[in-house]
């Protein structure tokens, strides 16, 4: 296997865990699926559902505590807390011990963990060296002239210095301030740490001048500010940039303390105190909080800002008298109270350290006194209401004061119970622990002395329900067991949690609180913490131990008894966690012994105890002496009582599992495991869990998986054992008699359940195990392959998804699985791009070496997610990559193996690539076999043909995951142009021609109609009704077809449809559906049939926004059926169809009229109601009555209401008169209304009679002349009426009426010359009595009615002389002799009744032109012979 693909790591391959190969593929295939590692993980949460829950160290104090129960230590016997690294102590170099007897000024020493060194100076020579290995050469700087009084470490801004300076030296001289270079490298041929070579470079250009000022203190931010406390009592800051600019150079220095005294000369140094030097400064890089230690033990605090980056500090609080502010904490008076007042060791403050927020979001600052006693402060004033002080994310949430909380005595020295009899020279804090080095007195030797948490306490709840924790906080006190030589002059805690990545991991956990996690959750997540004391004669490295590094101490001893002991004080489930750890992950050092002990340990039931059942104890519990149950008489109805449910018991062994597994995976679990590289959604992703982390994880649960399957086997080999009277796991079973006849059959029946669940319970934990390793191991190598752009070759939906999953998610969840495979198919696609075919990978392996190490090294590491079958697709895979390149038989020989070797593991295939590769390959039989055999493989039991919601569901799935890939290239081949995502794809690598698609088409049709799978049937029919492929469907002609048309169009699957049956609404899919299912119809002469749906579109309901249907498509869907009728021959279909067809398009028109008048201003109220009438008639297909009732007369529609009386052939003349009189009228009063008052009378009453003429000549061409809706006497009678000005109104007469109105009576009579003659003759023929006889009888209007026929009558003469230009010619037609007969009679009635009416001379002026046109009409003499 290729180490660059992640091979698992050499110390769980070389373990005895796993001696051989074989035991190696166990461990893969003891991996559960997604879905049982989940449940898993469930139930470990819920064993272990108090674990892990932190506390505040506020809390521990508050909940108090008497003063004699505050400290305790070991039991007697037991091992130090402390343990040296080595058994003596380490010299200094020669070379600081040389100089050191020879210092004439002042020498100082102190330790850098950042870089693994100690430091010392002495006069001005400054000496680096490595604490951790003997005889060290120091690095040696004697650069300046003048002594070193303070040294201090910065990690430098970006951007200033070059790239190999990756730390600066702060050297404070008495005249200067020094900036350094500090370039870390590699040494060639060592250990390949980036800290093993250190070199110093002179940085001339970053000097400042101390200003007469000696700097005693020197601290950094993270952000890389460098601030100095001085001699002055003052606070400055070193600020560099990468150049000078107008206002500064580019180093310089700023006092941000300076007060009105420094700018006063200086022999005015009495009116002004000073103040004390500034010995020590500590920054809260988390709250962004500084504070300072004067010489005076005054103790001040500052703001560095939100973010630490404000240049303008802000000195917020000042102690200057620290014991007065001590005895104010709680406890203050116990402590401080009652003492000498030249009490000058408990008044003088000899270290400050922070309180991190990992431990307290209240509690900031912590000040220890010269002889050991400690005062815990905080930044904030409590207040009601307000956030929690010093949490910089609170209300008010920067620092206002400094507020001692709590007071602490000084630690009791180990075996005399008295406080701390020497002084502190030295001390330190860190996660919990206090050091304290006091000073070597008389002896000449120093002792450090250490108080931790005290774990053995039983946990107890809190009043608020909050975290479980001790009743108050019980520290034990131990001694470092060899006495350091010299005086102690520093310490500092040195290991690197950069070495711990879990622990790391821990740290850097952004959001999450992690309150005070207690040893026994982190002692899983690193090594002991290291530290390191320098004294005036040497260094040594020293460990805390952890509790399981006491439990290793002990089992080392053989020790029984204070084994028990241990399993006493710590309980035996935590015990069982420390078990675990030491025999699965033992730290460096601890010997195979102490491994085997600790297995040992937890096959002994009488320390980690056995399984039992709850509700068979609770039943021996409570049952009665005799065996049978003791009622209580009862004069109700009696309802039973609940059976109880065995639940077990668990042993103290599974707890402790489950407790070591949660604790192991708290750092990691809910992190994401991706992250933004950018600012918003669209930015590149990258890893968001480091390597490191996952190869920790990973090792530690592969190890416990293999552990976990020989702690079984050997459970199992000690059941097949075991006696009646012997124990599940070895030894005494519990409730055996003390005549060894075992415990009773019923117990021992619950005892063996119990064991057997919980048997079941830990294989459940070892497959969870092996899941999560093999998780890791395949997040490991994404990551190494550029894990963000693998993702961004993944589609949108995989991306997202990728953005949102945790590492639980990763391991135990479907999303998580399914992310993994289209990632595990990029990578292998890359790889497989980037590296042909190996020397011994044959022809017909289709993966290239490159390929074929990262298939080797996936199957080792992660069998759960890289299965054979897998590994066959990818096989299959890299010989499609070679027929991709190949040309010719051998390109199709290559596809065909590829498509064999993939219809064997269909399940494996990446459908998404494959079949658009076999496309592109002209593969085109593997295009629709490929995803049918997945779709089977995915659904053997056929669950998908199943009706109701599980087969719909399982359809859905299959359509997703296979027919959509076959969909999507039928949608290719059918419309190139919108086929897009995969279509585009198809057409840059197929580059098909169109008569080649059409080739591709057919063949594909033709393999997918003998498809057997109905599921595939429906949805390549749906791909083709979606993309109006109605010649594709047709070509078909499959039974199931007109099955799928009818259930994709609404209608019932069997059965005609009743025609007028409404249907809908309907869907653009649905309406495309039943259009091909007509034209299906019409195909096979079913005519009635397409009849039938199409009348069904038409009238079908409408819906939202693509369900609405328009009345312009519903009259095309009429005139089609309409169509359909004549073509089966039903005549009282094609009139019934007709009628609705004409009903339907006086709808559209009434639409478009009332659109027209929406769309114009007018009252508001109208408006209102044209939009409800609009929308009420834009939704069905309405009766005439509707349309006439509801819509035509309230909305005064009167042109379409006569149309739609026409329609109905209603047979009432005085009420289609009114009509037309309310339709004239309302043309007559818009026109006056458009004029205006000042308009001419004869203009005006010109313009009334063109709307009247235009109104009836644009209705008389619709309606039937002579039906019951055109009455043309009635409408000739009204014209002549607004040509004289009779009508509506009484008016002046149109000046130029005369043939204007006969001539528009005759267009719309469409030219019937005839019918307009009889109803101008009706008029002079009617009677009185009526209005249109009184109105006919008038002189006035009678002679307009004469000038009206005389024009007609002229018109049809002027027609007769077109036929015949002379009379003569009238002779050979006998129809025409006739009608000039006819005609010349008319002029001869027509003159005698004109002669009758007054006035006499226009009277006699119509009857001369009535006689001039009938001799014109008569014919000659000769005719009469």
């Amino acid at each position: 296997m290729a180490s660059s693909y992640g091979a698992p790591p050499g110390r769980w391959q070389a373990d005895a865990l796993l001696p051989d190969k074989a035991a190696a593929n166990a461990s893969k295939s003891a991996a559960s699926s997604e879905a049982e590692a989940h449940n898993a993980w469930k139930h470990i949460k819920s064993v272990a559902k108090e674990d892990g829950k932190g506390v505040d160290l506020y809390d521990l104090f508050y909940q108090g505590g008497s003063r004699k129960t505050q400290y305790s230590q070991n039991p007697t016997g037991w091992p130090s807390l402390l343990r040296p690294c080595s058994p003596m102590l380490a010299s200094l170099p020669p070379l600081v011990l040389e100089r050191y007897q020879s210092c004439q000024t002042v020498c100082f020493c102190g330790v850098f963990p950042e870089i693994k060194r100690a430091w010392a100076t002495v006069d001005n020579s400054l000496f680096l060296w490595r604490f951790d290995r003997w005889n060290d050469v120091p690095v040696e700087y004697n650069g300046e002239e003048q002594a070193i009084c303070a040294v201090g470490l910065v990690k430098p801004r970006p951007d200033v210095f070059v790239e190999a300076i990756q730390y600066l030296l702060v050297l404070c001289t008495t005249v200067e301030v020094v900036l350094l270079g500090v370039c870390l490298d590699t040494a060639p041929g060592g250990s390949g740490e980036a800290t093993e070579e250190l070199a110093l470079q002179p940085l001339p250009l970053y000097t400042v001048p101390a200003d007469n000022v000696t700097m005693c203190a020197v601290a950094a931010t993270p952000a890389g500010r460098i601030f100095l406390g001085g001699s002055d009592g003052n606070l400055y800051e070193v600020l560099y940039e990468a150049g000078d600019s107008w206002r500064h150079r580019r180093c310089y220095k700023k006092a941000h303390t300076a007060g009105l005294a420094a700018y006063l000369p200086s022999f005015l140094p009495a009116l002004f105190p000073r103040p004390g030097a500034l010995l020590q400064l500590v920054v809260d890089s988390e709250r962004h909080i500084m504070y300072a230690r004067s010489q005076t033990s005054g103790i001040q605090a500052f703001d560095l800002g939100v973010d630490g980056r404000e240049m303008s500090v802000r000195k917020v609080a000042e102690i200057s008298d620290f014991k007065a502010l001590a005895e104010r904490a709680a406890g203050g008076r116990d402590v401080f109270g009652g003492r000498s007042s030249s009490d000058k060791l408990g008044a003088a403050v000899a270290h400050l350290s922070v309180v991190p927020l990992a431990e307290s979001e209240r509690l900031c600052l912590l000040a220890i006194t010269a002889d050991g006693r400690r005062v815990y402060l905080s930044t904030q004033t409590p207040g009601f209401g307000g956030g929690l002080a010093g949490s910089p994310g609170g209300v008010g949430g920067r620092p206002s004061t400094l507020r001692a909380e709590f007071a602490r005595p000084a630690p009791p020295a180990p075996g005399d119970g008295r406080g701390a009899s020497r002084e502190v020279s030295v001390a330190a804090y860190s996660a919990g622990v206090l050091l304290l080095g006091q000073g070597g007195g008389e002896s000449g030797r120093s002792r450090v002395l250490a108080a931790g948490r005290d774990l053995t306490l039983p946990p107890l709840g809190t009043a608020t329900g909050a975290s479980a924790a001790a009743q108050g906080l019980r520290e034990t006190v131990s001694e470092l067991d060899m006495a350091v030589p010299g005086e102690a002059t520093a310490l500092a805690r040195v290991d690197s949690q950069g070495t711990a990545p879990l622990a790391a991991l821990e740290a850097a956990a952004v959001g999450r609180r992690t309150l005070l996690r207690d040893e026994l959750h982190s002692q899983l997540l690193g090594p002991p913490p290291r530290f390191v004391l320098i004294s005036t004669a040497g260094v040594l490295e020293f460990e805390k131990r952890r509790p399981a590094d006491v439990l290793a101490a002990v089992l080392e001893e053989r020790a029984s008894a204070r084994l028990e002991q241990f399993v006493a004080l710590y309980g035996a489930a935590e015990a069982a966690a420390m078990c675990f750890l030491l025999a699965t992950a033992p730290a460096p050092g601890v010997s195979a012994a102490v491994v085997a002990q600790a297995k040992a340990a937890l096959d002994n039931p009488r320390l980690t105890g056995e399984a039992d059942l709850r509700d068979e104890a609770a039943a021996a519990a409570g049952g009665g002496g005799g065996g049978e149950q003791a009622t209580t008489p009862s004069h109700g109805f009696d309802m039973g009582q609940a059976v109880p449910v065995a639940e077990p018991e668990w042993s103290a062994a599974y707890r402790g599992l489950c407790a070591y597994v949660a604790r192991l995976l708290q750092p990691a679990w809910e992190l994401p495991i991706v992250e933004r590289a950018g600012v918003g959604a669209g930015a590149p992703l990258r890893a968001r869990i480091p390597s490191a982390a996952l190869q920790t994880l990973e090792d530690r649960m592969r190890v416990l998986a293999a552990f976990l399957r020989e702690y079984q086997a050997r459970r199992a080999r000690r059941a097949s054992r075991a006696s009646p009277a012997t124990s599940f796991f070895g030894g005494e079973a519990r409730g055996s008699g003390a005549d060894g006849a075992g415990p009773p059959p019923a117990k021992r029946q619950c005892l063996e359940e119990a064991a057997k669940l919980e048997a079941q319970r830990v294989d459940a934990v070892r497959g969870f195990a092996a899941r999560t390793a093999e998780g890791c191991f395949l997040l490991r190598t994404l990551i190494a392959h550029h894990l963000g752009r693998l993702a961004t070759r993944c589609d949108e939906p995989t991306r997202a998804r990728l953005a949102g999953l945790t590492l639980r998610d990763w391991a135990t969840g479907s999303d998580g699985a399914a992310v993994a495979a289209q990632l595990i198919s990029v990578l292998v696609t890359e790889v497989g791009a980037g590296a042909g075919p190996g020397p011994g990978s044959g022809s017909g392996s289709g993966l290239g070496s490159g390929t074929e190490d990262l298939a080797a090294a996936l199957g080792a590491g992660c069998g759960a997610w890289f299965r054979d079958e897998d590994r066959t697709f990818y096989r299959a895979s890299g010989l499609l990559q070679r027929a991709e390149a190949a040309a010719g038989a051998e390109r199709v020989a290559l596809a065909r193996e590829a498509l064999r070797l993939m219809m064997q593991v269909p399940r494996a295939c990446d459908l998404g690539q494959v079949v658009r590769q076999l496309a592109a390959l002209r593969c085109y039989e593997g295009v629709v076999d490929l995803p049918l055999a997945k779709a089977a493989a995915l659904d053997p039991d056929r669950v998908a043909r199943l009706p109701g919601e599980q087969g719909r569901a399982a359809q859905e799935a299959l359509y997703e995951q296979c027919y959509a890939h076959v969909v999507a290239v039928l949608r290719y081949l059918v419309d190139p142009g919108a086929a897009g995502g995969a279509g585009e794809h198809l057409a840059r690598a197929a580059q098909l021609s169109a008569d080649e698609r059409a080739g591709f088409l057919k063949t594909l049709l033709a393999r997918a109609a003998r498809a057997e799978d109905p599921c595939f049937r429906e949805a390549l029919y749906a791909a083709l009704v979606d993309l109006r492929a109605t010649r594709e469907l047709l070509q078909l002609d499959s039974p199931a077809l007109e099955r799928h048309l009818r259930a994709a169009g609404g209608l019932p699957e069997r059965g005609a449809l009743a025609a007028g049956a409404p249907i809908g609404p309907l869907g653009p899919a649905q309406v495309s559906a039943l259009e091909i299912l007509a034209r299906l119809y019409i195909e096979r002469g079913r005519f009635e049939a397409a009849m039938v749906v199409y009348l069904a579109l038409a009238e079908r309901r409408s819906g939202l926004g693509d369900a609405a249907v328009p009345v312009e498509e519903r009259l095309d869907r009429l005139q089609s059926a309409e169509l359909q009728a004549r073509s089966w021959g039903d005549a009282e279909a094609v009139d019934r169809l007709e009628v609705r067809r004409r009903l339907a398009d006086l709808q559209r028109r009434m639409l478009a009229e009332l659109s027209a008048r929406r769309t114009a201003s007018g009252p508001e109220g109208e408006a209102d109601g044209l939009q409800e009438a609009l929308a009420q008639l834009g939704e069905a297909l309405r009766s005439l009555a509707e349309l006439y009732n509801d819509y035509a007369v309230p909305w005064r529609c009167w042109a379409l209401a006569l149309e739609m009386v026409d329609v109905a052939q209603y047979n009432q003349p005085g009420y289609v008169r009114q009509l037309w009189d309310v339709y004239l009228r309302q043309g007559w009063d818009a026109r006056r209304a458009d004029l205006g008052d000042g308009t001419a009378p004869e203009a005006a009453a010109s313009a009334c009679l063109a709307e009247a003429l235009h109104r009836v000549e644009a209705l008389g061409g619709v309606l039937a002349t002579g039906g019951p809706a055109f009455p043309v006497p009635h409408v000739a009678l009204r014209l002549e009426q607004v040509a004289a000005g009779l009508w509506p109104e009484r008016g002046a007469a149109a000046p130029d009426a005369d043939g204007r109105v006969p001539g528009t009576l005759l267009e719309a009579c469409r030219g019937r010359e005839d019918a307009l003659q009889r109803a101008y003759e009706a008029l002079l023929g009617a009677r009185g009595g009526d209005e249109a006889g009184d109105q006919a009888h008038r002189p006035g209007l009678r002679l307009r009615l004469l000038r009206s026929l005389l024009w007609l009558l002229h018109r049809s003469a002027g027609r007769l002389h077109d036929r015949a230009p002379s009379l003569a010619g009238l002779s050979s037609q006998p129809g025409a002799r006739r009608e000039a007969a006819a005609l010349a009679d008319a002029c001869e009635r027509y003159a005698a009744e004109a002669r009758r009416l007054a006035p006499a001379t226009e009277a006699d002026a119509v009857a001369g032109e009535f006689a001039a046109l009938q001799r014109s009409l008569d014919p000659p003499p000769a005719w009469r012979f």
